[in-house]
Parts: structure tokens; C-alpha cells; sequence
């Protein structure tokens, strides 16, 4: 199966917040890789895949998925008829980090 596109999405943030952002595309084969490429600070900051949409059957309704809190965000994620996905990162206090999200369509 070759790749017939690839778009990244890349941020920076800092202070104690969660930031997700949506994008969506046409429902393809797609597999999504989060990377967390940059911290500064002490303590947990994180990088992940928080939830996708996508269509288990040809002519069925969209299902979305979503993976719980920060620390249960996935790395990366493949689904047949995918159409979107929500990415995020999270800092602490005092904290800065710097995330790339990679999407590979087939």
C-alpha cells in the first residue's frame, strides 16, 4: 500500500495548559504519529494522539474514539477511513514543549 500523502502539524507552548487541536481530511487509510521533539522544565510534559474519527464500515456512520486524559493519549494510531484527528500537548507550570504530528495517508 504506498503513501499517497503526508502532512505534518507541528507547536510550541508553555505554562500549565493542555492545548488539542482538530484536523481533518478525507476519510483515507491513515496512520498518525505523535512526537514530543523539545521540553524545557522540570516535571511531565506530554505529546499524543487524544482521539479519531473515522468510518469502521464503507456505509456506516463515523465513529469517534477517544483515549482519556493526557496521560492516556496514544503515540500513534492507524484506522481504515480515518477523517480526522484531535492532537495535543500538555505543559506544566514553568514549563515549555515543542510537539510534531505526522499523518501518513494510504
Amino acid at each position: 500500500m504506498p503513501v499517497i500523502n503526508m502532512a505534518t502539524t507541528a507547536w510550541k507552548q508553555s505554562g500549565g495548559q493542555i492545548h488539542t487541536a482538530d484536523i481533518n481530511f478525507a476519510p483515507r487509510s491513515t496512520f498518525v504519529i505523535a512526537s514530543l521533539t523539545g521540553t524545557i522544565g522540570e516535571g511531565t510534559q506530554f505529546a499524543g494522539i487524544v482521539s479519531v474519527r473515522s468510518r469502521p464500515q464503507i456505509d456506516g456512520q463515523e465513529v469517534t474514539e477517544t483515549f482519556g486524559g493526557w496521560e492516556q493519549w496514544r503515540s500513534s494510531v492507524f484506522r481504515q477511513r480515518m477523517s480526522s484527528v484531535t492532537v495535543g500537548v500538555a505543559t506544566g507550570k514553568d514549563q515549555a514543549a515543542k510537539a510534531v504530528f505526522t499523518r501518513y495517508e494510504f
